[in-house]
């Protein structure tokens, strides 16, 4: 595990040394860079010490130093692998994962990511083709953004040390847009004009060759996976597909236990979380596991996590989370590529924390499994209320769409309805937040719609890429592909490494994935939420928890935004809200009041612009005031 780093086209190795800099909690371990100024490119890394912590130093070379690459993540059958291009010639110098990269493309070119299986974002440099390639594994559990310069093409694993690199902090208004529209950017589209993301599945080639007329033309970027359009047999019926479902469970759980450092789980006590710890107790000793407590019954979950793991023998702790751990939003706002646009952002940092302390350089985790078998209760509602509407008329849900935009009352209700016209209309305006008010419009200045943000591409994507003509089906399509990578995959990243913790995710696991996404969906999500895990997982996890029903981590946020915490009343004052780019500060202020008094509950929406307005003003004023002061020394 590591931050990654690394410029094209240019070369400063003071600047290359900022941007591992912002990059050093990924990496406390150590760091390597690689700078060769004739061919205008540089590459580094801050390591985190996970297999092969003596000699897994990074970069990595091939044989004769042309090739080199950094990774961030873990590359899990790197074993078999090395075992292949040892047969083929290559000699290795180390034990870690990471060095079969080098290897691979020397004997494959770009089609070594069809090779590997892992978690990963690298950079390679070949000096003997003058070739430069940017990877991002298959379901985008590791980040990797790349921003253009006045001086050339910059990347790393987060967008604060592109802007130590003199990206321009200017803010993108689609980007600002689907932050308050989905709580998250679509990939490529990023909070920032000048940076993208690499959407998961993707390899970008950068030649010296052709570079261009802007840094960004010059990288050409190809899908070298998606979830797959064939289809699992429905003849090996709903106990073979548990089955089988089980033993890649097995293999993914055996997989994420590589490393030469302690592992322990997260564990909230829910059905997910607690088949991982499960599995993992048939196979590590002395396990600890880590969970969250709440003040508020209402929301606490830490009993069913107890009782699991003392069903499972592990050593357990609990840290607390509360009103409290408001106190931390800056210091955590500041440091992340987007804002922490969920609650959630705290207990994670906590959690990742709790696990540190007690020596744990590597947690796994229950996530991904709700997007793959059909663990959100829109999954079941949104297809039943569709298969009750198909009767209907198109008429009735444009009428009800259209009187969504002006009815005094009602309206949330009205836009629901207007949803259920069709697959496409169920991801455009209930799958992907469209039916939360208030919407953006009414708090947020930008000259953007839903049509020009990019949303619309990104469902056209999900319609094309689904293999079953069903409404569940297309859901988690659209949700494997946008919201998982860019909403739950970024806040277990961005918070589990700010405290220096990888955190690995056994259920998305390619062939899991690949799996769960061919099945039948009437395996996949008919007999109840979750049916098929529950019937792969029954030897292991408690009738108890199998039977409880979905809770996630829930936070009382709406109650938060009627207290009166000083952290919500310093930051959301006019004078702040008016010196946030995008935001309308009245129209915030207007929702808090209505908020407050009761008359409304706003409390998703405050925290975004909560989230926002401190982000900006931790993170991107810092990094203005920065890109400011080095234009002026380079002008002397």
């Amino acid at each position: 595990m590591c931050g990654i780093a690394g410029a094209f086209g240019w070369t400063d190795d003071a600047v290359l040394s900022e941007m591992l800099a912002a990059l050093s909690h990924r990496g406390p371990d150590d760091e390597g860079q690689y700078v060769d100024e004739d061919a205008g490119v540089m590459l580094g890394a801050r390591r985190l010490s996970i297999v092969d912590p003596s000699g897994g130093a990074q970069p990595m070379y091939s044989e004769d130093g042309s090739v080199v690459a950094v990774c961030n993540g873990e590359i899990y059958n790197h074993r078999s692998l090395r075992e292949w291009l040892r047969g083929e010639g290559h000699t290795f110098g180390t034990d870690c994962d990471v060095e079969v990269v080098v290897h691979l493309w020397e004997e494959v070119g770009e089609r070594l990511v069809d090779h590997l299986d892992g978690m990963f974002a690298f950079s390679l440099w070949d000096a003997g083709s003058e070739t430069l390639v940017l990877a991002r594994d298959r379901i985008g559990i590791k980040p990797l953004y790349y921003g253009k310069t006045d001086r050339g093409l910059v990347w790393g694993s987060e967008t604060p040390a592109l802007l130590a690199a003199g990206v321009d902090p200017r803010l993108d208004p689609a980007g600002v847009y689907d932050y308050f529209r989905l709580e998250y950017t679509p990939a490529p589209t990023t909070l920032f004009e000048d940076v993208r993301k690499l959407p998961p599945g993707r390899v970008a080639v950068v030649s010296a060759e052709d570079p261009g007329e802007s840094p960004f033309e010059a990288v050409s970027t190809r899908r070298y996976w998606s979830p797959p359009a064939g289809r699992v047999p429905a003849a090996e019926g709903f106990d073979g597909a548990a089955r089988r479902l089980r033993e890649l469970l097995d293999d993914a759980v055996d997989r994420r236990l590589m490393a030469d450092v302690p592992v322990g789980a997260f564990l909230s006590g829910g059905l997910d979380s607690s088949a991982i710890v499960g599995l993992m107790s048939e196979r590590v000793p002395d396990l600890k596991t880590f969970a969250v407590r709440f003040p508020d019954e209402g929301y606490d979950e830490s009993g069913e996590a107890r009782f699991v793991a003392d069903h499972f023998g592990t050593d357990h702790y609990e840290v607390d989370v509360d009103l409290s751990s408001l106190d931390r939003l800056a210091a955590i706002a500041g440091r992340l590529s987007e804002p922490p646009s969920h609650v959630q952002f705290l207990p994670i940092v906590a959690l990742s924390e709790l696990a540190r302390d007690r020596g744990v350089r590597v947690a796994l985790s229950g996530g991904g499994a709700d997007e793959l078998f059909g663990g959100y209760y829109r999954y079941d509602v949104v297809p039943e209320r569709r298969r009750r509407l198909a009767r209907l008329p198109d008429l009735s849900f444009a009428v009800a769409d259209a009187a969504a935009s002006v009815a005094p009352v009602g309206r949330l209700p009205l836009r629901y309805f207007g949803g259920l016209r069709d697959d496409e209309s169920v991801l455009r305006r209930i799958n992907c937040g469209f039916n939360r008010l208030p919407e953006p419009e009414e708090y947020v200045e930008t000259d953007v719609d839903e049509s020009r943000s990019g949303i619309d591409e990104a469902i056209a994507d999900a319609m094309d890429r689904a293999a079953y003509d069903d409404t569940a089906h297309r859901m988690t399509t659209y949700d494997l592909l946008y919201m998982l990578p860019d909403y739950v995959l970024f806040k277990t990243d961005h918070t589990s490494m700010l405290a220096s913790l990888e955190v690995r995710v056994p259920f998305l696991d390619r062939r899991v994935v690949e799996f769960a996404h061919r099945l039948p969906p009437g395996y996949r999500f008919g007999g109840g939420r979750k049916a098929l895990l529950k019937r792969a997982v029954a030897d292991v996890v408690p009738d108890r928890i199998r039977s409880r029903e979905k809770h996630g981590m829930g936070i009382p946020v709406h109650e938060w935004f009627r207290s009166d915490h000083d952290v919500v009343a310093r930051w959301l004052t006019e004078t702040n809200l008016e010196a946030t780019p995008y935001l309308d500060a009245e129209g915030v202020l207007d929702r808090w009041r209505e908020h407050r008094r009761g008359r409304a509950n706003h409390g998703r929406m405050l925290w975004l612009a909560l989230s926002f307005v401190v982000w900006y003003h931790e993170m991107v004023d810092r990094y203005r005031g920065r890109r400011a002061e080095s234009r002026a020394v380079r002008r002397r």
